[in-house]
């Protein structure tokens, strides 16, 4: 990301993850844009998943090839709902051979199958998780909060899809929501914000602060410190997420809350299924977000004991992936 091109030696790739495995002293493999292997040898990294019981694709990251397939069971992780639903709803054939490529479909739409879900059947058998969150790496974040609202986002990733005549876009079509929210609230707004073509001067003159995005991502650490001097989050969601009703909620979030720093997030659904109103609070009006903030404002130490326990509660790793197991095996 720092040379903002394509780097086929994917030298801060490699490096980037030798130093995270390592501190967790768990075993890697990474196949770089020339075919060359870090971490493993290719042999290695092939036996390992056949001797899989499970092997996740998370976020589709993976073109599946014979070695992926001969784990026992393969399993795709959604973390982007909608815009592979509408695709395999269309029957797009590449979609849904890839797709039936794995034995287990999941997706952080967790609302998938209710009443209230606007995703499009396609057929498939999703079943709803989420993310889990290892909660000892944030057990050290002090408890006080910081001073300066803040998230990291993209201001469009990637075109909008189409469904029945409606966009299904991203969180540029979103944040005229909270556009406003420096001024009426007065308090500091700031944003990691990636995306060439976002509006950076407009958004700078209305109040926000805007930081380079690399900066507090560029280790899981830096990452950990950041979300930790915050007095919170402020985040909208992509417009395919507000429009389809899954109920998806942002892994960044979970962390958050983790970290023990509230979440004023705007909701896809997720409402249905996580507790809202002290620690966590789900908006989809901009005088409901003004509100919300407010609202952590007054009490900000018992909102942040509060977001601490939502994470322990419902993001616990041992929890979400005991469940998935259940789900795959």
């Amino acid at each position: 990301p720092w040379l903002d091109r394509p780097d086929e030696q994917a030298t801060y790739s490699r490096a980037w993850l030798a130093e995270l495995f390592s501190a967790f002293d768990l075993p890697w493999a990474y196949r770089d844009p020339t075919g060359r292997w870090s971490g493993a040898t290719r042999e290695q990294a092939h036996a390992r998943c056949g001797r899989a019981d499970l092997l996740l694709n998370v976020s589709g990251g993976h073109e599946l090839d014979v070695h992926h397939r001969a784990a026992k069971r393969l399993v795709f992780v959604d973390t982007d709902p909608g815009f592979v639903q509408v695709a395999a709803a269309r029957g797009d054939a590449r979609t849904r051979a890839w797709l039936g490529a794995h034995d287990v479909l999941l997706t952080f739409a967790e609302s998938w199958g209710d009443a209230s879900c606007r995703l499009p059947d396609d057929g498939l058998a999703w079943l709803p998780t989420r993310q889990p969150v290892h909660l000892p790496f944030w057990a050290g974040t002090p408890d006080e909060p910081g001073a300066t609202w803040t998230t990291v986002m993209n201001w469009r990733a990637y075109a909008p899809t189409d469904w029945h005549g409606e966009a299904w876009g991203q969180k540029d079509a979103e944040f005229p929501l909270v556009r406003g929210l420096p001024a009426t609230t007065g308090l500091p707004l700031e944003i990691g914000m990636g995306g060439a073509d976002a509006p950076r001067a407009d958004l700078e003159a209305g109040g926000w602060r805007l930081v380079d995005p690399r900066v507090p991502t560029r280790t899981v650490w830096t990452f950990r410190d950041y979300l930790a001097s915050s007095c919170g989050e402020i985040t909208v969601a992509k417009q395919a997420y507000v429009r389809s009703r899954g109920g998806w909620f942002s892994e960044r979030s979970a962390n958050y809350l983790a970290a023990g720093r509230p979440v004023v997030a705007q909701d896809t659904g997720w409402s249905r299924h996580l507790p809202t109103g002290e620690g966590l609070l789900a908006f989809t009006t901009a005088d409901e977000a003004e509100q919300a903030l407010r609202t952590v404002e007054s009490d900000p130490l018992r909102h942040a004991r509060a977001a601490r326990r939502v994470a322990a509660e419902h993001f616990d790793a041992r929890d979400v992936l005991t469940r998935l197991l259940e789900q795959c095996l």
